[in-house]
């Protein structure tokens, strides 16, 4: 950093901040300010450090950033003469005396550049005593206006958590649910066979009956890996009967729960009366193990299951909060959309998901956190708009210069004399309480501003077509 001549009133009156001041206030800034000049990719200032000094951009270029979880997210970047950054506002609710604030993001020069600088206590001790009346209404609409965006923005975040979180845990519910049945029934299959190998020592099984037995299980095991044929549901009623009938000839338990795990592995009558005469006296604890062997590894296949659809709901969530990835980065939105489908399993479950995404459709550089943020009010906004019934159809394509995402749903439609009003902060269709206004506001936000893209909508009683381009 390097500290220039002072600047003269005259050249601070070019800058749109101060071009309506008096001479005797434009004389005190330029006695009270300097300016500096920094090289490229330097440090004006950290997020949250004391807020000690107002910049204003004479030449070069400045970025805002701010501190998120897994990095830094740059908010702003200008290079406009007269842009400022840093304490602009150190004063308290009242607007009678500076206070101490914490700079709110991290600026750094992303060109060589140079500032005119003023201590921001000065600034604002200067600001109340010229513009009392203003310094009143600044503090108040800044410190009010920031608690309200606080709030209702906290607002709308708990909305939105509470939305994903229900539907996350109903979606787990279902496979944990069943892992846990199918293990409470492998614990059963245990104990059959350990019922059914001590049956087999009180039937005084010999040499030849064991070897029998090993040789049937490798036979029902190698079974389990081919595909059976396909019976009808008559046909395999019937085989299951025979099956069942044999085994109560021979006394088996549960004969009729026991006879479809063979018969679903393409083992009908025949085999079974093969295998009781190899297993000759040790037919009925042979086939009772070789029963609960089959089931056991029925109920393996369903932990198995359960437990990798818990999985690809745990990654589907990675997908969507994108917490162990950068902020910017390459983007497949075809995952981002899947995601949220799944994160929102609750609102959508009885809405029919159609999708038509272009197999070559191109990643793109993205903030896909803030995408699926997108994604989220979109699809929420369709499964409400459908009152939890009918379709909702994803697009996704793309041209030369940019990817095209369609999201369009089965609902009544958006009137036309409020179409143009759907984007605006705190604007709602819902009712009281159910809504903050916010969700379509803050995507458009997230489109335009962060990605340099376009949000439109087409909308008519039965059809409602939200458009998002973004730039390839």
């Amino acid at each position: 950093m390097s500290v220039c001549d002072a600047l003269p009133p005259e050249e601070l009156r070019t800058l749109f901040l101060f071009e309506k001041l008096a001479d005797e206030h434009l004389n005190w800034l330029c006695e009270h300010g300097k300016v500096k000049a920094f090289p490229a990719n330097t440090t004006l200032y950290n997020e949250g450090d004391p807020g000690e000094c107002f910049f204003v951009l004479l030449t070069g270029e400045v970025t805002m950033n701010r501190v998120v979880r897994g990095g830094e997210l740059e908010v702003h970047r200008s290079s406009m003469r007269g842009a400022y950054v840093g304490a602009a506002l150190a004063l308290n609710g009242d607007g009678d005396t500076p206070a101490a604030h914490a700079y709110g993001n991290t600026a750094r020069t992303h060109t060589d550049s140079t500032f005119f600088v003023l201590p921001a206590g000065e600034l604002a001790q200067a600001f109340t005593e010229w513009f009392p009346m203003a310094a009143h209404l600044v503090a108040g609409m800044f410190l009010g206006g920031q608690r309200n965006r606080d709030a209702v923005g906290q607002r709308e975040r708990m909305i939105a958590l509470g939305t994903l979180t229900a539907g996350l845990t109903h979606e787990l519910g279902n496979p944990a649910a069943a892992a846990e049945r199918a293990a409470a029934g492998l614990r059963g299959r245990l104990g059959e066979l350990r019922r059914a190998r001590a049956e087999l020592a009180e039937a005084g099984a010999d040499a030849a009956a064991i070897q029998a037995l090993a040789r049937l299980q490798d036979d029902v095991l190698a079974h389990r890996e081919v595909e059976p044929p396909r019976l009808r549901p008559l046909e395999f009623s019937d085989r299951t009967d025979e099956v069942a009938e044999f085994f109560e000839d021979l006394g088996i338990p549960e004969a009729y729960d026991t006879a479809p795990a063979f018969v679903h592995v393409g083992l009908y009558e025949d085999w079974a009366r093969a295998a009781g005469a190899a297993l000759g006296p040790a037919a009925r604890p042979g086939l009772s193990w070789l029963a609960a062997t089959l089931e056991g590894e029925a109920l393996l296949d369903e932990v198995a299951d359960a437990l990798g659809r818990i999985t690809e709901l745990l990654a589907a969530a990675g997908q969507y909060t994108q917490m162990d990835r950068a902020p910017y980065q390459e983007t497949d939105l075809r995952k981002g959309l899947d995601s949220t489908v799944a994160m929102l399993a609750g609102p959508l479950r009885d809405i029919r998901i159609e999708r038509d995404y272009a197999a070559d459709l191109p990643r793109i550089q993205a903030y896909p956190a803030e995408l699926n943020q997108v994604w989220t009010n979109l699809i929420d906004n369709a499964a409400d708009a459908m009152a939890g019934e009918g379709t909702l159809t994803l697009r996704a394509s793309s041209d030369p210069v940019s990817v095209v995402i369609e999201i369009e749903d089965t609902g009544p439609g958006i009137p036309r004399d409020i179409q143009d009003r759907i984007f605006e902060p705190f604007f709602t269709t819902k009712t009281l309480g159910e809504g903050t206004g916010l969700g379509l506001d803050i995507s458009y936000r997230i489109i335009v501003q962060r990605h340099a893209g376009s949000v439109a909508v087409f909308s008519e009683p039965g059809r409602t077509t939200f458009r998002i381009t973004l730039p390839r």
